[in-house]
């Protein structure tokens, strides 16, 4: 049944896209309003480091659905609108300038912000982060002019897009405090890997040290590490990772630790206010753990589970979570939960492109890295981390001739 003030989306990311359409898909009735501080309708972050960074795509290749899509569905959609405050005993939130928005139901998926460094010209121009279209643009246009560019931090952000600005013909260096590349993948073998693949493609390596301050009279000239180091860069790309944006709703009552907290279901445990996305810190039934993913595969498979829940329908976080990264031409998938594991054995070579890491856990299988495996592979070990596979000899897995089955005993 339609409702007074309806259904208010906060954020306008993928998982909020693929929300609304699972909604009207499962038959929900009523107004929908989506308020989001981008500038552009819902759109995929992974072009951002990748092919539109690269200029391979372009905004309308982006866009998760085209702009014409929300007005068909019946959703009025808010552009560069800031919520500042949630008001649940009033059923409303306030907006930055002022302004309010009631809500009937509500789903929160306002995504994560880039972390900032704090140091000395941080703020010159030349020195970006990148979440948005927006910022990817002004890396995108800013590298047209420049000749070296700094990464700062070995994630994936980091990674993808020194990979690309090199690729765009930038002398590129990368600044990292961690010992190694990828290190949230706690595999020493795709550290290795991945620090000759990077000074191979001739991307300099400044691992152990942080940046000490960026510098420069208006625009950024260079960099001085910790250890005393100075780099020139007319353009520098700082990744160090998001935080949850969770400021507008401290002392709401809703439940914050390292995001929203919420059931499988999304639920808040507040009466029809659900959380989504980067945002949300999910309970996964497969692991028996709450967990946040801030990776595309996860708001997009959640935000439609969300969308049907809030229409009335069945749905719910149910799935072996996966993620993707892709680097110089190499792809990398990982299913499962790489956090807190006993072992991680190879079979196969990165070098070779082709490969398996098993993520031991407790005996079980955990989780599984993989780079040039076929479907029918990737699914059979999905299957299995749903299952947790008992890991009867781990030295077994690296056996190339052994079947997943025989190795792993479900």
């Amino acid at each position: 049944m339609a409702e007074g003030n309806g259904l208010l989306i906060v954020g306008g990311g993928l998982a909020s896209a693929r929300a609304i359409k699972a909604y009207r898909e499962a038959g929900g009735e009523g107004t929908v309003r989506l308020i989001s501080a981008d500038s552009f309708v819902p759109y995929h972050r992974p072009p951002l480091s990748k092919r539109y960074l690269r200029g391979e795509a372009e905004v309308a290749d982006t866009l998760v659905e085209p702009e014409a899509f929300y007005a068909e569905h019946g959703v009025e959609v808010e552009l560069e609108a800031v919520v500042a405050t949630l008001d649940l005993e009033r059923r409303r939130v306030l907006l930055e300038g002022g302004g309010e928005r009631e809500f009937d139901r509500l789903l929160i998926a306002s995504g994560a912000t880039p972390r900032r460094l704090d140091v000395p010209g941080i703020d010159l121009e030349g020195v970006h982060t990148l979440r948005t279209l927006d910022s990817s643009t002004a890396i995108r246009d800013a590298a047209r002019g420049a000749r070296h560019a700094v990464v700062v931090g070995a994630g994936f952000i980091g990674m993808e897009v020194a990979a690309s600005l090199k690729q765009l013909g930038l002398e590129v260096t990368l600044v990292h405090r961690g010992k190694g590349l990828f290190e949230l993948l706690r595999a020493r073998q795709l550290m290795q890997f991945l620090a000759d693949l990077y000074a191979r493609e001739g991307v300099e390596l400044v691992l152990g040290d942080e940046v000490q301050s960026f510098g420069g009279r208006t625009a950024l000239d260079s960099i001085e590490t910790s250890r005393g180091r100075v780099i020139q860069a007319e353009l520098a790309v700082v990744g160090i990772g998001v935080a949850p944006a969770t400021g507008w709703l401290e002392d709401t009552g809703l439940q914050l630790d390292d995001g929203v907290v919420v059931n499988e279901r999304f639920e808040t445990g507040v009466e029809n206010v659900w959380a989504v996305g980067d945002v949300a810190r999910f309970y996964d039934p497969i692991f028996a753990k709450h967990r946040r993913i801030e990776h595309w595969s996860n708001a997009n498979y959640a935000g439609a589970e969300v969308g049907k829940l809030i229409a009335g329908g069945e749905g719910g976080f149910d799935t072996v979570s996966a993620f993707f990264s892709e680097v110089f031409g190499l792809t990398l998938r990982v299913f499962g939960d790489v956090e807190d594991v006993d072992d991680i054995v190879f079979r196969g070579t990165l070098e070779e492109g082709k490969a398996i890491g098993f993520y031991v856990r407790d005996g079980r299988l955990a989780a599984a890295l993989v780079v040039g495996q076929d479907d029918e592979t990737e699914d059979r070990l999905k299957e299995l981390i749903r299952a947790g596979a008992r890991v009867a000899d781990p030295a077994r897995l690296a056996d190339e001739d052994a079947p997943l089955d025989e190795v792993l005993e479900t």
